[in-house]
Order: structure tokens, then sequence, then C-alpha cells
């Protein structure tokens, strides 16, 4: 086991021959869900949580000032259940949202449940609560299921080799752990973005925090999060390589950043294919993208970035009832195009939406045309994702 502690656990109760109840009766979990704008998920992920058999537990729900229904929704179950406690501010971020949730949280053991996420069963608590009690453990590491759309992955987490495991950048999904308050003490270093909570418990081996593995499935995740988006992966691998130089520097490979630029390419390959794959899903599904458009009212859009996607979203569209106008592109090939084909500092036409079809440059493109055009801008992944959620 890499991870034994040099000190004694905290107990949150004391013996019986002290006339007092055992840990196991007194251990309270607080439940954390933080959330923005999640009327169509909040719903589910609250039932799982409220459904739980161990019932010493809080929940609180760190709302970022959603502007839907979210709050009306959790009011309603908060003014029938003593035990949900709810914030609604603007935040910045979802690490400090989850900062927040730390500072506010009572328990003796910390749970962070994303909005849209579900606790597997009704005995998660319970069955954490025991291997807490038996183990004295600090941080218990369970397994998960990851929900891909097209089918589901059971992730499991082996905590004997955790410190290398970290070291070589393996990523243990929050959704798997349950920390102690004290652990958690220091918070989440909000200067990351995506990896923050990788940091967090990288700091939590190299302390020697008591971890244990707990042979029950805490959770079914969304994998459609922002880490697993292509547009996120690149500061996901320069966060995470980062995280793993600074904590394990020993371990970690000493040449990092061509290290980094391999690891782009690779994952730029990986996520090319599953766009592609999840387009031909939707495909032999029957669902056309030109449908996402109409639903909200967009008629007339631009494509940034015309090569391989940009000319495939071309192909799906030009015969629908939404008008592509014409296509950005830094390098404009010399084609017979049947739209106009503009650098992104040519002037552009006022158009509904841009769909911007680059996999890992979306955020930086978008804040470059906010400076040129006011109009809704979105990623082809973020279209695909939405679009095979539906049923």
């Amino acid at each position: 086991m890499t991870c034994n502690l040099q000190k004694d656990f905290i107990r949150t109760g004391l013996d019986k021959q002290q006339g007092m109840k055992t840990m196991d009766e007194n251990l309270r979990f607080s439940v954390i869900t933080v959330c923005y704008n999640e009327e169509k998920t909040i719903q589910k992920t609250m039932e799982s949580v409220l459904k739980q058999s161990w019932d010493n537990f809080e929940y609180i729900i760190v709302d970022g000032g959603s502007e839907d229904a979210t709050i009306p929704i959790v009011m309603d179950y908060a003014a029938k259940d003593p035990r949900i406690r709810w914030y609604s501010e603007k935040d910045k971020g979802i690490y400090d949202a989850m900062n927040k949730g730390i500072r506010y949280a009572e328990g003796d053991f910390l749970y962070f449940l994303n909005a849209g996420d579900l606790f597997y069963d009704a005995q998660v608590l319970k069955a954490a609560a025991n291997v807490i009690e038996q183990s004295r453990a600090e941080i218990v590491i369970g397994k998960i299921i990851q929900d891909h759309g097209a089918g589901r992955v059971i992730h499991s987490y082996p905590v004997d080799c955790l410190r290398e495991d970290l070291s070589r950048r393996k990523i243990v999904c929050h959704q798997t752990i349950v920390a102690s308050r004290e652990s958690l003490k220091s918070g989440f270093e909000e200067r990351y973005t995506i990896c923050a909570d990788y940091d967090w418990l990288c700091r939590q081996v190299n302390a020697q925090r008591r971890i244990a593995k707990l042979e029950h499935i805490i959770a079914v995740y969304d994998s459609s999060g922002i880490s697993s988006q292509a547009q996120y992966r690149r500061i996901l691998i320069e966060e995470s390589m980062e995280i793993a130089f600074k904590n394990f520097p020993q371990e970690a490979l000493i040449d990092y950043k061509t290290q980094e630029k391999l690891l782009i390419q690779e994952s730029k390959n990986r996520a090319l294919y599953n766009i592609l794959n999840q387009w031909l899903r939707l495909r032999q599904r029957g669902i056309e993208l030109y449908s996402y458009f109409t639903a909200r009212g967009t008629r007339s859009v631009a494509i940034y970035g015309f090569h391989m996607l940009g000319q495939r979203l071309y192909d799906d569209l030009k015969d629908s009832p939404v008008r592509v106008l014409y296509a950005i592109d830094k390098k404009p090939a010399e084609n017979d195009w049947e739209i106009p084909v503009y650098h992104p500092e040519d002037p552009l036409e006022a158009v509904d939406m841009i769909v911007i079809t680059p996999i890992f440059d979306t955020l930086e493109i978008k804040r470059s045309l906010a400076r040129k055009l006011d109009c809704n801008m979105i990623s082809i992944e973020e279209i695909l994702i939405e679009k095979s959620r539906e049923r």
C-alpha cells in the first residue's frame, strides 16, 4: 500500500464504554452538488441522493446563479426535506463552487455529485460508512459507471499503486472519492480549470493520507462534462502534466513539454474519431443535424474551419432549411466552393450562429470571434452531444 498514514485516523465518535454511540452510528456525510442552469438534470440527481438508506447526511446544493428553473426545483425539495440546504450566487467556476461547498459542509465525510450524475443505488453511503469504519480511512475510492450515451463502462481505481498511477497522469474521477472534511480543508486550487481535483488527490497522497478501496459502484456519471469534451482536452493535458511534475518531480517525465505535445496530438486524433463515430451513429438513428438549428430558430450559420468536419457539416446542411452563408478558415484553399470562404480577419457578415469545427481550439476561436460578431457560437462536438441525448 502506497498511502500509509503516520498519524491516527480522526474518529467521529467515542467508544461504547464511554456511554456514547460508535463511529458507525454517528458518521455523517455531506453530499454536495454544484450546478448552473440544470433544470433538466437536477431532479434526478437529487432523487438519487434522497433515497439513500443511510440517512445521516446533509445535502448541499451550490448553484452558480441559475437563470432557468433549477432553483425553484431545489426549493420545492428543500421545503419537504430539512436535510437540504441550498445557496445560489455567481461563482468563479466549478472549483470555486466546490470550495464553497466545503466551507458550508458540516459532515464528517464529503462527496461531490455533479448535477446530471446519479448515485448508483440506495446503498452507496452505507457501503462507504462500512469501509470507513473498518479501515479508519480518510479517503475512500470506489467504482464508477461512465455513461457514454451509446453505452456504459465501469471504471475501478486500485489504491495499492495509486501514487504510481497519479504520477503517470492517470486521473481518478472525483465522483469515485469520498473524503474526510479534514483532508479537504485545504480545498481545491482554483487556478486550475479542469484538474484541481487531480491536484488535490496528488497532495493527499504526498501527505500520506490513509486511503481505502470501496468495492461498490458509487455513481453513474455523464461523460459529456467539460473535461470529456475535445475542446477542453488541451487544457486537461497541459494542467495534468504540470500537476504531475509539480507533485511527483522524481517520478514524472522530465521532458514533459515534449510529452505534452505528443499527448495533445494523440488526444486530438482520438477526439476526431469519437466525433465522426458519434455523427455516424446519429445518421444510423435517422437524426439530422439541421434539426438542432431549426429547434432554436436558427436560420443562418457560418462554419469556422472548412476542412474535413466543416465540409461534412456543409454537406449535411446545404439542402436543409438552414442556410450556410459562408465559411471561415485561416488557410482557405483555392477551390471552387459553393459558398465564400473568408479569413478570420476579413469583414464577416452577421449570422444567427457560428459552428466551430477545429477540435482543440474552440475556446480561443470563440474569444477571437466575439470581438467581431455578436451571435451564438458552438462547437460541432457540443451539437453532437446534445443530439445524442435525444431518445
